[in-house]
This record gives structure tokens, C-alpha cells and sequence, in this order.
């Protein structure tokens, strides 16, 4: 009999409510005993004491009891809920230890779903992208994948190959049914068409990998162009120093906030310019590595300045048209700068001033605008696949190009049935096998405690 496990599933901390759960046999034993009540109905919500071993009364809870099969894990489970004192919640958990429970790993409530057949491991791991989703793409592409809409697609891609596999072994067993022009011709357009639907879904992880990055965005540019006012306004709050002496900003300063459908982190960079100072180099230096990881750059200019021809050629050889806007900023004054002869003269420019909190809440709608863009040109896939699903994929599909030229020099068939049965195994990897402890082990401890 597995034991019980109980963890918060809310973040720690103060809040109206905190959520404790609860899976195993111990849940119908300790709904008696701290809540008094026996015999609880499923999936009906009672309120009441929660009191502890030494008869004391912790908490007014809310508690849901959960039959066994019909529960998230699949076993006996309760939910319970407290008010949001982090207090009263380690007071609850303590005495629930002292009622017979353990401390859950982390992920091990969806470890024990998957384990008891509730859902396949694309699902667990949907769970985990869907907690940790930081766009609405990435939520929606999560969503189908806890839906099952991977797990179809594989299991009928494995499906194929074990039919064909069969017609193979048909031929090898019954060698007087010789196997023939057009049946040998068939079974290799078969596993044709399988290989490239797997090289289909490598190209679909390619695409949306982006959409469970952290996406960066980078204001870049000359001293003094306003690049720390505005990520200041963007963010609103007096995060970074605001001087007119140059090269205030010597080392990035970044910023994790929600735009208006995209999570981002936002970083204020040092100025770009020809300097010998050492530290405010080091800082340039560091400024030039994230243009190279960034996910789009804001490049500020003093509209009320000439050109900062002195860091064209420290940025144009790194910067991307497609991933780069143009602010124009301090567009209350008189304009000055001139980009018909710079290297940016085609990118796309927007004016700003700190001055007028419109062209700030202009500037926040084009990047979210810009990044759901990019992040949306790839939904139409029905699925998100992921590095580990990538690489049983790249696995299957080398396995299939064996066969595939095996069958096209007509040697020995009986030589393409390891490779077709590895193939099968590598696809069998992506939707779990539950006997590779060490790869579930690796799996599930990235998850948050408490799911």
C-alpha cells in the first residue's frame, strides 16, 4: 500500500486562501479525525474545525473528500482549505505528519496520476508547461497537449509501424508467399510516410520552442538616449538610476512583468558608446551578449541628437530587422537625428517621450503586439513538443531511415526489424514507460511541490 502524502499546493506566503492536499488511504481516516466527519459524500465540501492530535482546533476549513478512481491521482484524496497564514498552513501539514503522513516530492501527485494510468507522461508534462506558461500561446499549445492531442498523434504513428511490422514478419515467416514488386513497394511508401510525419512534428518543436523560454526584451542604445526613464515607466517603478552623466548604467538591471498577454523580463542595459573606462567596457560587453540572446531589442535614440555613429559598428553585424523596434525617444523636442544613411534606415521606428505617458503605453502595445505575433505565426500545430519528446523523435526517424534504405536495396528484410521495433520503443518513451525509474525520477523533480 503506498503511504500518504500531503503538501500545500498554493505558493507560501500571506493570502486569503492556501490550499493543502492530501493522497492515500490515510485520507478517509484523517477526514474522521481532524474534521469529524465519517463517511464523507465524494466531491462534496464541508465546513469545518480542523482540529489537531492534542485536541486543539487549528483552523475553519473547507474540505473535499475524493473516492478512490475518480481523483487526481487516482487514489483516496482530499483537498483541504485554510486561510492564508502561512502559519496556520505548517501548523496543519506538522500535524498531519504526526497523523501518519509524508512530505510529497516534488510533482509527485502527477507522478502518482501517471503511475496509475490517469494520464501519459505528454499529459504530466502538460501540466508542468501549463504551471510554467509564460505566453498565451504557450498556455493554449499546453492545453492541447494535456488534451492528448500529442499522445493521439504518436500512438498512431506507432500504430502504423507495428502494422507494418506485421506484413514484414508475415513475409519472413511464410517465405513460399513471396513478398512481391507491389507489396515491397507499399510497405515502403508506408514507412515513408511515417518518417515524415515524425520529421513533421521535429519541424513543430523547432517552431515552438520559443514559447516556454523566458522571453527577453532588451532596451540597447547610446548614454543618455532614455533608456533607464523608459524601463522605469514600463515597469512603474524607480528601478533603475536616472542621471545625466553618462555611462550611469555600468551593469544590466532586469525586471520580470506581465505586459498584456506576454510575460517577459525586461533589461536596462549600459549605454553603447567608444569608452576606455574598464568597468563601463565590461558593462558594454555584457550589453552586446544580450542583443545576441535577446527575443526583441529596443534601441533607443535621442531623436533630439544627431546619429551615434561611434556604436554602428559595434551593433549592425548583431542586430535582427526582424526583432528589433526603433525609439525614437524625446520626441517633445526639436527632432534632429536623421537615420536615412545609418544602417537602420528600413527598421521600424515608433517615437516616445517620458513626458507623454501615451507614447509609453503606445511603445508597451507594440512589443506585445510584436511578441504575440511572432509567438502565434506557429498555432496552428495542435501540440507543443518538447527537447526530451525531440529527441526520441530524432531517435525513431534514424531508426526508419535504416529500414527505409534497407527496403529500397531489397536486402534481407529480417535486418529492418530491430529498427522498426526501436523505432516503436523510442515513440513508446515519449508517451511513458513506467518502469524507467530514473528518467521519471529526473522528469518529476522539476515540478513544483504540491502538484
Amino acid at each position: 500500500m503506498p503511504d500518504t502524502i500531503v503538501a500545500q499546493a498554493t505558493p507560501t506566503g500571506e493570502s486569503a486562501l492556501s490550499l493543502v492536499r492530501i493522497s492515500g488511504d490515510l485520507s478517509i481516516q484523517i477526514m474522521e479525525q481532524a474534521c469529524g466527519v465519517r463517511s464523507p459524500t465524494p466531491r462534496h465540501a464541508y465546513y469545518k474545525n480542523y482540529t489537531s492530535n492534542k485536541g486543539n482546533t487549528l483552523d475553519q476549513v473547507i474540505v473535499t473528500f475524493y473516492e478512490e478512481n475518480k481523483s487526481f491521482t487516482s487514489e483516496k484524496s482530499l483537498e483541504l482549505t485554510c486561510h492564508g497564514n502561512q502559519l496556520i498552513v505548517e501548523k496543519i501539514i506538522d500535524d498531519l505528519i504526526l497523523k501518519g503522513c509524508r512530505i510529497a516530492a516534488p510533482g509527485e501527485f502527477t507522478l502518482r496520476s501517471f503511475l496509475n494510468g490517469k494520464i501519459d507522461l505528454t499529459q504530466a508534462e502538460a501540466i508542468a508547461e501549463l504551471i510554467g506558461a509564460k505566453s498565451e500561446a504557450a498556455l493554449e499549445l499546453a492545453n492541447k497537449n494535456l488534451a492528448g492531442g500529442l499522445s493521439k498523434e504518436i500512438t498512431k504513428i506507432q500504430d502504423e509501424c507495428i502494422k507494418q511490422h506485421a506484413r514484414l514478419e508475415a513475409f519472413i515467416d511464410f517465405p513460399e508467399d513471396d513478398i512481391g514488386d507491389d507489396q515491397h513497394e507499399s510497405v515502403y511508401k508506408e514507412f515513408c510516410s511515417i518518417q515524415k510525419r515524425i520529421s513533421g512534428l521535429i519541424d513543430i518543436s523547432e517552431k515552438t520552442n520559443a514559447f516556454n523560454k523566458e522571453i527577453n526584451v532588451v532596451l540597447i542604445g547610446p548614454p543618455n538616449a532614455g533608456k533607464s526613464s523608459i524601463f522605469n515607466c514600463i515597469i512603474g517603478t524607480e528601478r533603475s538610476i536616472v542621471n545625466e552623466i553618462e555611462g550611469t548604467t555600468r551593469d544590466y538591471i532586469d525586471y520580470n512583468l506581465k505586459l498584456k498577454k506576454n510575460h517577459i523580463k525586461l533589461f536596462d542595459t549600459a549605454g553603447i558608446r567608444n569608452t576606455k573606462e574598464d568597468i563601463e567596457q565590461k558593462g558594454i560587453t555584457k550589453t552586446l551578449d544580450l542583443i545576441r540572446t535577446s527575443d526583441l531589442l529596443l534601441l533607443v535614440l535621442d531623436s533630439a541628437a544627431s546619429y551615434p555613429s561611434d556604436i554602428e559598428y559595434q551593433i549592425k553585424n548583431i542586430i535582427d530587422k526582424d526583432k528589433t523596434l526603433i525609439v525614437l525617444n524625446k520626441s517633445d523636442l526639436n527632432t534632429i537625428l536623421c537615420l536615412e544613411k545609418s544602417c537602420l534606415k528600413n527598421f521600424q521606428t515608433l517615437n516616445t517621450s517620458i513626458e507623454n505617458p501615451h507614447t509609453i503605453e503606445n511603445l508597451i502595445d507594440v512589443i506585445d503586439s510584436h511578441l504575440d505575433q511572432r509567438l502565434n505565426q506557429n498555432m496552428e500545430h495542435n501540440f507543443y513538443v518538447n527537447v526530451r519528446h525531440t529527441v526520441a523523435l530524432q531517435n525513431a526517424f534514424q531508426n526508419l531511415e535504416f529500414v527505409l534504405t534497407n527496403l529500397k536495396n531489397n536486402s534481407e528484410i529480417e535486418l529492418s526489424v530491430p529498427h522498426i521495433k526501436a523505432t516503436v520503443e523510442e515513440l513508446g518513451l515519449i508517451v511513458g514507460q513506467k518502469d524507467n525509474e530514473k528518467m521519471l525520477d529526473a522528469l518529476f523533480s522539476s515540478f513544483c511541490i504540491g502538484k
